[in-house]
């Protein structure tokens, strides 16, 4: 596991395995691929193709980014592996992925997605508060698309059903450009 590196070197990336109905969410999702390749960032991902992973792949690769795809074998209906130039591992789970996506990444960012990206921002968050792994995340939103479930986790604290420590390593952003130096900053800040 990488993070008790103070140097951000690769993030793992949670989005949808859908394109969604907006363009900001294209264009978001490459912007970020780009931006991660530019800085010589690798990018942990789902392994897929399609929607907005694909896109962040994608974009990631046209910059000659170096970009890690974790796939879990036989578990969707059709193969949409990517089948660009990345280094791809290959899993036999959901949760296989995930644990492997933690462990090869310094830190993660999130976009707008579906169950399976929330289902990837809990089960980090609820390692980071168990102790297992102490990695920083971003939340890249757009049109306050993050809010109401940053709202919840406020109110989850305020009700003390929640430590307000996982807010230590949780931060919302909107521009892409903003989230290697945000990262780098939850990074130092835990060492």
């Amino acid at each position: 596991m990488l993070a008790e590196q103070s140097e951000l070197t690769s993030v793992a990336v949670f989005c949808a395995s859908s394109r969604g109905n907006r363009p900001e969410l294209i264009s978001l999702a490459r912007a970020l691929g780009e931006h991660l390749a530019t800085e010589n960032i690798t990018i942990v991902f789902g392994g897929s193709n399609a929607g907005l992973m694909g896109v962040v792949a994608d974009a990631a690769i046209s910059q000659g980014g170096h970009v890690i795809g974790v796939y879990p074998e036989n578990t969707f209906s059709r193969d949409v592996r990517h089948r660009g130039e990345i280094e791809l591992h290959l899993v036999s789970s959901m949760h296989e992925r995930k644990s492997a996506m933690f462990n090869l990444a310094d830190a993660a960012v999130a976009l707008p997605g579906g169950l399976g990206t929330l289902d990837e921002v809990i089960e980090l968050l609820l390692w980071t508060q168990l102790g297992i792994h102490q990695l920083p995340l971003v939340l890249l939103d757009v049109s306050d698309f993050w809010g109401k479930f940053v709202g919840f986790l406020d109110d989850a604290v305020s009700y003390g059903l929640l430590n307000s420590e996982f807010q230590n390593s949780l931060r919302t952003v909107t521009d892409p450009s903003s989230v290697i130096e945000v990262l780098d900053q939850l990074m130092q800040s835990r060492t």
